[in-house]
């Protein structure tokens, strides 16, 4: 956010409902316009989706005008069944997370977490990071279709870590192809860039917004 500041963009961010077990893709969507609505984001906003956030941006694009939409070392929505389907590996299998009773998915250590999404990342950021995480509950994330039938007409641009062990380069390479037609902007590091190497990440989001501009 400081390095988009500079560069004289505004921002919003949001949290999405992940530890409710009943949330849906279409909820985490109304989280996401509600957010924008409150700040009065414009009709060429830039929506940014990462990881599993990469579901998203569609759904926010199917209901308001937006500038562009960014999948950013994001797991890719399948129009045709679950983001995984006819596709590469998408990460390591288990992410060395444990699942609780409740279903919920969660790392239970640091050096859990920092593996697979902070291993580029400075001790103190990643150790911050991981003291901010929240258990995630998807049950019902994927027992129904994804609520889109087409791909709303709007700019979309994918950016990918070429060492991301959470959510595969070859996968997001692959599925950004097959499913959008695009082919990502790849970048060094692993999963959290905006940690990483946020004025390269800062950078790339600017060029987004000033083509849609």
């Amino acid at each position: 956010m400081p390095e988009l500041a500079e560069r004289g963009h505004e921002t919003v961010t949001m949290d999405l409902p992940i530890e409710d077990n009943d949330a849906t893709f279409a909820a985490y969507a109304d989280v996401v316009l509600a957010a924008m609505e409150r700040a009065g984001a414009p009709g060429d906003a830039i929506v940014v989706g990462h990881s599993l956030g990469g579901m998203v941006p569609p759904l926010v694009a199917a209901q308001r005008p937006v500038g562009a939409l960014v999948f950013l070392c994001a797991v890719i929505p399948n129009l045709h069944g679950h983001p995984w389907e006819d596709a590469p590996a998408m990460g390591d299998d288990d992410y060395g997370a444990v699942r609780d009773e409740d279903g919920a998915f969660r790392f239970d250590s640091s050096a859990a977490a920092t593996a697979i999404f902070y291993p580029d990342c400075s001790r103190e950021d990643a150790q911050w990071a991981f003291e901010h995480l929240r258990p995630l509950r998807n049950r019902s994330l994927w027992d129904r279709p994804y609520p889109l039938v087409a791909w709303p007409e709007v700019p979309m641009v994918a950016i990918s870590a070429v060492d991301d062990r959470a959510i595969y380069a070859s996968y997001q390479r692959a599925c950004c192809e097959s499913r959008l037609g695009i082919t990502p902007i790849e970048i060094g590091g692993a999963h959290s860039p905006f940690l990483s190497r946020p004025a390269e990440l800062a950078g790339l989001l600017d060029a987004v917004a000033e083509r849609s501009g």
